[in-house]
């Protein structure tokens, strides 16, 4: 059989057949490569696991070294964070209390705030629904349901008005 004999392919078809590959195809970046290998490394792995334990609330502690570099910690800002360590460990009435009279800014955590709606007095209510919202009108919003469900239960029990008109304004911004 000559090669006279074969149909000739149309253009689009010789297109569509070095389109689809194949072992002469399209060569890859090499500097993409490396990337993809170091990414798969099991050293790599390690790297990316104690990064993100080292930025999870409560983590892991920097490295000497690194502590060594920031300087020495004054007293105030170890006992605001050990402030804010109980409150994350354990929200409720008295550690919510010893935060704010430590002028420990209330951390941007939506589950954490949620959870301290459960909070009885009305005073340390107010900053803990202006700091959710404020979150929630930055686009940072908790779990609807959830929360819509502690403002009901807030609204049930509070009677100051500022209270309930902050918890109407967050279940406003969540529509």
């Amino acid at each position: 059989m000559s090669g006279d004999d074969r149909p000739k392919k149309s253009w689009r078809e010789l297109d569509a057949a070095r389109d689809k590959g194949g072992s002469g195809g399209r060569r890859r970046d090499p500097s993409e490569r490396d990337r993809e290998r170091a990414s798969k490394s099991q050293a790599y792995s390690a790297y990316k696991s104690q990064l993100d334990k080292l930025f999870k609330p409560g983590g892991a502690q920097l490295p000497e070294h690194m502590r060594a570099a920031l300087g020495p910690q004054s007293e105030e800002s170890k006992a605001k964070r050990a402030v804010l360590e109980a409150l994350n460990a354990t929200p409720n009435d008295e550690t919510l209390r010893a935060a704010l009279d430590a002028a420990v800014e209330l951390p941007p955590e939506p589950r954490l705030l949620t959870g301290l709606l459960d909070v009885r007095d009305e005073a340390l209510l107010r900053p803990v629904l202006q700091r959710l919202l404020d979150l929630v009108e930055d686009g940072k919003k908790p779990n609807r349901m959830l929360l819509i469900q502690r403002l009901e239960a807030v609204k049930q029990r509070a009677e100051d008005s500022e209270v309930l008109d902050l918890a109407d304004m967050i279940r406003a911004a969540l529509d």
